[in-house]
């Protein structure tokens, strides 16, 4: 892999006892840890050889990106930083519920939709993500981030060939993040991935499409 200081390694966290069956997590005061699983798996991909130049590292505010972080890179030799524009969406009263359900409701709400209890929409989460990611290039480089699952799906969306989302709230079908694989990114592809999100999600959208697609 290219491991100059132009890089970034964008990664989701190790699983977790949620993730591994798509139980929702986006409140920080029920943060939940990676299970033995997701620990077992750092600890294996530590050895990886592109993990021996990272230089920076940022984190969500969540514990097991941090937890992730520590696991990856042992012996506090890279600096780590949170930075809570990353963090998962917040999902209001879906919060410990299947994903399936949050789905279902996003399907029809649309994206601007702030769920029950909720804080954001997900389009707004979308955004305030990609801010976060774009903030990484004030670290120094090679750099890891590490994210959760929706920021990983919809960069490795973006960065590959897709078709515009249009004006309508329904969503792409976004490919599952998998856990720990790096999307690899030098800083003008990171710099193009970032504007054409903001291209493809920062506008109103129009509420007679809603339903069309499902978001994963």
């Amino acid at each position: 892999m290219n491991s100059d200081a132009n890089t970034t390694y964008l990664v989701r966290h190790a699983q977790t006892a949620y993730s591994a069956h798509h139980v929702v997590n986006g409140a920080l005061h029920v943060d939940i840890p990676l299970d033995d699983a997701g620990r077992a798996a750092c600890r294996q991909y530590a050895d990886t050889d592109w993990l021996a130049d990272i230089a920076s590292c940022r984190t969500s505010g969540f514990g097991r990106t941090l937890q992730t972080a520590q696991l990856l890179l042992p012996g506090g030799r890279v600096p780590m930083s949170p930075d809570h524009r990353l963090n998962e969406v917040d999902y209001g009263s879906f919060e410990g519920g299947p994903w399936l359900t949050y789905g279902a409701w996003l399907v029809e709400a649309g994206w601007d939709a702030v769920p029950p209890g909720g804080t954001e929409s997900w389009r707004g989460c979308v955004l305030r993500m990609l801010d976060g990611l774009l903030g990484c290039l004030a670290l120094p480089g090679p750099r890891l981030v590490v994210g959760h699952g929706l920021l990983g799906s919809v960069a490795r969306w973006l960065a590959g060939p897709h078709p515009p989302v249009g004006d309508t709230t329904a969503l792409p079908v976004f490919p599952e993040a998998p856990y720990l694989e790096p999307l690899v990114l030098d800083e003008e592809a990171l710099r193009r991935l970032v504007a054409e999100g903001r291209r493809q999600f920062d506008r109103p959208a129009d509420r007679s499409n809603a339903g069309r697609a499902v978001a994963r």
